[in-house]
């Protein structure tokens, strides 16, 4: 027989588990909740940037979104942040609808959201020379110590398959939001980049 001490007490200890469970697990410490909805059908050597109009065929500087624009649902995809950025004040002047942004984790490949993302303006080769890459917030200081977990699972135009993603190769300058990377970064004459295109985020 158990008193109805010790029961209310077992009661109380699993209710506090599970939500310690769900603000570390799933709500906001990391976890499913950082992962885009659903995987971008990008197909690496196939797809061409709107921006640039460049192949996109690097994984690390990679991103996708999924827009309405005119009532047609579509994905874009990027080979580079700063175009994304750039595509993306695109898609609102043309009164367009943005679903939903995806980039790649610069640590782990995973696909996360951009607005659970940091992005680290960096030194690092990025397809278009913007240096910008993404992280999930649990892997910004990984990255700061040159950790970079592989192989990730990529679509090629040869099929599914393992990328080795190379070390991070750079110093990092800043950390920002999305929102800072898409109201601030612009690119100037001949793709140029403004090295100070993030002071004041």
């Amino acid at each position: 027989m158990v008193s109805r001490r010790v029961f209310f007490s077992v009661l109380a200890l699993g209710g506090g588990l599970f939500l310690l469970y769900v603000l570390l697990g799933r709500g906001g410490g990391g976890g499913e909740s950082e992962l885009c909805p659903e995987e971008p059908p990008l197909v690496y050597g196939r797809e061409e940037c709107p921006v640039c109009k460049m192949v996109v065929d690097y994984p690390p500087s990679s991103a996708a979104m999924k827009a309405r624009v005119r009532g047609v649902d579509r994905w874009y995809f990027f080979d580079d942040v700063g175009c994304l950025a750039t595509w993306h004040r695109e898609v609102e002047a043309q009164g367009g609808e943005v679903l939903y942004i995806c980039v790649r984790d610069r640590v782990d490949g995973r696909w996360v959201r951009a607005e659970a993302a940091y992005f680290l303006v960096t030194s690092e080769f990025t397809a278009m020379g913007t240096g910008i890459l993404a992280a999930s917030p649990e892997n910004v200081e990984l990255y700061k110590r040159g950790v970079v977990k592989g192989p990730w699972i990529v679509l090629q135009v040869g099929g599914r398959g393992g990328y080795d993603p190379p070390k991070p190769s750079g110093d990092v300058k800043a950390v920002v939001t999305y929102k800072c990377v898409r109201e601030r970064f612009r690119y100037g004459p001949a793709w140029s980049v403004d090295p100070n295109w993030h002071r004041g985020c």
